[in-house]
């Protein structure tokens, strides 16, 4: 019954960019205290999809700490407990990145998931349980709410899912952000014949991720598929180039690395010199 619940919320689609820690401290099965603290990202620096998430902008962190002053504060509560978030691969996975972004000892964490253990979502879960949950993705707010989950679920308590209200089935396009757009149609299809073999693009696998800030993702698909790219919309092996603007997918990035890990070279190329090689 002694446990602490943690939730992050990040600047970006970068895992290391933290920008708040919400921590709840659970002692002989009651929540004793809770933290939240803003955390002044690198270059304090976000993109505007995150900020819709969450709602924290740069101006709310342009005079936080860093990351390691906050850290220096909940180590000590964190050192030694268990810690439990509700997708403990997504939160857990967020403090290690940060953590070796600067330099820190990651610490021997031994952690629990609500998520796994229920497999909905936190409102949801919160719904089944009939506990009130009115700020989500406020990471205090979150940390609470599992710590309120995950003691229902040590006394042995089982959730009526049929509280949980239907969800509304999404349509193709619904919330889809600008910048975001599937690509499709002939823009897929490579054109070697008509290409520049010269070109840096040419017969390569080309996947496009994030919003890129100067010239649209259809344009930009366009140009280069002009250049000889093979354009795909999701990243393999055989993956070349990832263009990447602004908050790229976390999915397409964690697979970048899991690939190169394993031996592949695929290179991440950012807007700026994507522009600047189309130019060559």
């Amino acid at each position: 019954m002694n446990f602490v619940a943690i939730d992050v919320e990040m600047a970006q689609g970068s895992r290391w960019s933290i920008c708040q820690i919400g921590l709840a401290i659970v002692e002989n099965g009651e929540i004793t205290q809770t933290i939240s603290r803003l955390v002044q990202p690198p270059r304090n620096e976000y993109s505007e999809w995150n900020i819709r998430v969450h709602g924290i902008t740069p101006d709310m962190t342009s005079n936080a700490p860093f990351f390691e002053d906050v850290w220096n504060e909940i180590e000590p509560l964190v050192e030694g407990n268990k810690l439990v978030a509700h997708n403990s691969s997504f939160d857990i996975n967020c403090l290690e990145q940060t953590l070796d972004f600067y330099g820190l000892t990651i610490p021997n964490m031994e952690c629990d998931c609500t998520y796994a253990r229920t497999g909905v979502k936190l409102n949801e879960i919160c719904d089944a349980f009939e506990i009130e949950f009115t700020n989500h993705h406020n990471a205090v707010s979150d940390a609470e709410a599992c710590a309120k989950v995950y003691l229902k679920l040590l006394n042995g308590l089982e959730p009526d899912f049929s509280k949980i209200a239907p969800r509304i089935p999404k349509s193709e396009n619904f919330f889809q952000q600008e910048g975001h757009e599937r690509l499709c149609g002939n823009v897929l299809k490579p054109d070697l014949e008509n290409a520049d073999s010269s070109s840096p693009f040419y017969a390569k696998k080309v996947v496009f991720t994030g919003v890129l800030n100067t010239i649209k993702r259809k344009e930009a698909a366009a140009l280069v598929k002009k250049l000889g790219a093979d354009i795909d919309t999701s990243i393999t092996k055989r993956t070349n180039f990832v263009i990447t603007g602004s908050a790229p997918g976390p999915s397409k990035m964690k697979k970048i690395e899991q690939f190169n890990s394993q031996g592949c070279d695929i290179r991440i190329i950012y807007e700026e010199e994507f522009l600047q090689m189309c130019k060559q």
